[in-house]
């Protein structure tokens, strides 16, 4: 088939190449007269329509995704209904332009589960009208699951139903049961991010464990964008269970414990300019711990935890700063998909007191901070800092206090490799037995068994080369490789002296969930230690689905 009929030399040649350069003059002046919302912000272009498009999970105008798979899980899949994703913009038919809310929006609509991207258009008429095109792609979200996790030589078995988008609303409901080294736990957990039509969200758990019960539930309005005018936060939660204190891998303490909570907190913002919002408000905080007799296992030169039963009732007030500087990365964590990380200031410091008069054992003023930052040193690179912590005063000292900082590099120098770096202090002074600070596999010592040992510091550095292959089968999994290499070392309780520093490198696979809404990633791997003591294991086999950095 011929697209130009056949002509001799001379002037039809050149008219023929006239042709073809008006048409490729043509498709770059269309490709350039796209603006982008901030050319249209600046001048000051009004939103005349939204245009609402909802992909399915499998997209079937692609080949590699139109096979009976794909169509089948189409059918299948119930696909969000419009009012959820209109419920979630920020910006309006007949308003402005405001770049910052449309990213915005795209920012919150990626973090729903269901949802595996999204992205807002501009689309100009010939008029001059501007359309809002948003464009969004579900996730496959009816998950039934049966297997087991393996880190650190302890496995958990277990089973689940979970649906991250129930009828097309957005709902989250999970029906599970695991067994792990410690106890078995059935949970049943409902999450609705826009309860009744609202902007309020509602997260309830309920678990039966074999040692007791856990209950939770939380009320909130979050803030959704920079200018959310004002947040609250209602939430309750309590545990019944058999806690114990480990060392060398051992159990070497067990007690029983109940855990009560409940906190009353709001803000607003009280200055919002040049992409950052300054926010002030303050609540109520109530926490109550209660143990039972201690009973000794494998205690070795363990001290014993000096352990208080505590009703401690107060008031707090708290300032934060939150930047809007976010840039989005791909295969940094997940695989394939969008990655939205701040570039600007998150910080958040908390002070108040537990009050006698409020019913509190005793008077006990209190701290909680914490602070994040990145960087993009150039166009493949990022730096992320993590901050926090937590004290509180009594009569003789400080007590449950808690610190850590953590920093992750990622490079993207090389197609289809990123090497990423992280590293972690932490530091704890007369801890709740949930603060107490363990080095092993669970904690990133992949080459070794869990709860090594126990201490009141700790550092760690992890290194890893990944590996992200354009290699998927039917658009489902992708796969990919990783080599890592973990280094660390713990002040030990039981001598309190640094243990000797601690090495493993490893390796694996590192499969892609393409259908995820968070680019899941699944390791298989094998770590093996490079200081070893004696009964160390020659070797660690790690299943997971949890990706630390």
């Amino acid at each position: 088939m011929e697209i130009f009929p056949k002509r001799g030399r001379g002037q039809g040649d050149h008219r023929d190449l006239a042709v073809v350069l008006a048409i490729l003059a043509s498709s770059s002046l269309v490709a350039q007269a796209i603006p982008t919302w901030e050319e249209l912000e600046a001048k000051q272009a009004r939103i005349a329509t939204i245009d609402l498009r909802i992909g399915d999970v499998f997209d079937l105008s692609l080949p590699k995704e139109n096979h009976w798979i794909g169509r089948a899980a189409n059918f299948l899949h119930i696909e969000t209904r419009e009012q959820v994703v209109r419920r979630e913009l920020l910006f309006h038919p007949g308003e402005t332009v405001n770049a910052r809310l449309i990213h915005e929006t795209e920012r919150n609509l990626r973090t729903f589960r269901f949802l595996k991207d999204a992205q807002i258009d501009p689309q100009v008429d010939e008029a001059g009208a501007v359309r809002a095109v948003v464009r969004t792609r579900d996730a496959w979200t009816l998950k039934g699951s049966a297997g087991f996790t393996q880190v650190g030589g302890q496995r958990n078995f277990g089973f689940s139903i979970h649906e991250a988008n129930l009828l097309g609303y957005g709902k989250d409901l999970i029906l599970a049961h695991e067994k792990t080294p410690e106890r078995s736990i059935d949970t049943v957990q409902y999450l609705d991010r826009q309860i009744l039509g609202t902007q309020w969200t509602l997260d309830t758990r309920y678990q039966v464990l074999s040692d007791g019960k856990t209950r939770f539930l939380e009320l909130a309005k979050p803030y959704r964008g920079l200018e959310t005018p004002w947040s609250m936060t209602f939430r309750a939660s309590s545990s019944d269970a058999i806690e114990s204190v480990y060392n060398l891998e051992q159990t070497a303490y067990t007690f029983p414990s109940r855990q009560e909570s409940a906190l009353v907190g709001g803000s607003m913002a009280t200055a919002v300019l040049d992409g950052r919002a300054l926010r002030l408000g303050g609540g109520l905080d109530l926490k109550q711990s209660e143990y039972g007799p201690m009973q000794t296992l494998t205690a070795g030169g363990l001290p014993v935890p000096q352990l208080r039963d505590r009703l401690l009732r107060g008031v707090h007030v708290s300032w934060s700063l939150y930047e809007d500087r976010f840039r989005a990365f791909v295969d940094l964590v997940g695989m394939t998909h969008p990655e939205d990380f701040n570039l600007g200031w998150e910080a958040t410091v908390s002070v108040g007191s537990y009050l006698r008069i409020l019913g509190s054992d005793v008077a006990s003023p209190f701290l909680r901070a914490n602070a994040s930052k990145g960087w993009a040193p150039g166009p493949s690179s990022l730096l992320l800092l993590r901050t926090q912590g937590a004290a509180r005063h009594e009569a003789d000292g400080w007590q449950d206090v808690a610190l850590n900082l953590n920093l992750t590099a990622y490079f993207q120098g090389f197609r289809y490799q990123t090497q990423a770096a992280y590293a972690q202090l932490d530091a704890v002074h007369r801890p709740d037995p949930s603060s107490y600070l363990y080095l092993g596999g669970m904690d990133g010592m992949r080459g070794y068994g869990n709860h090594l040992l126990l201490g009141d510091r700790r550092w760690m550095t992890s290194l890893e080369e990944r590996v992200n292959t354009p290699y998927d089968w039917l658009g489902i999994l992708r796969l990919g490789f990783v080599a890592y290499a973990d280094i660390g070392a713990i002040r030990r309780t039981d001598t309190g002296r640094w243990s000797r520093t601690y090495a493993d490198v490893g390796g694996g696979l590192r499969l892609g969930n393409l259908k995820s809404s968070v680019g899941r990633v699944f390791l298989l791997t094998v770590a093996y230690p490079l200081v070893r003591d004696p009964g160390t294991e020659h070797h660690q086999f790690i299943v997971s689905d949890v990706v630390k950095f």
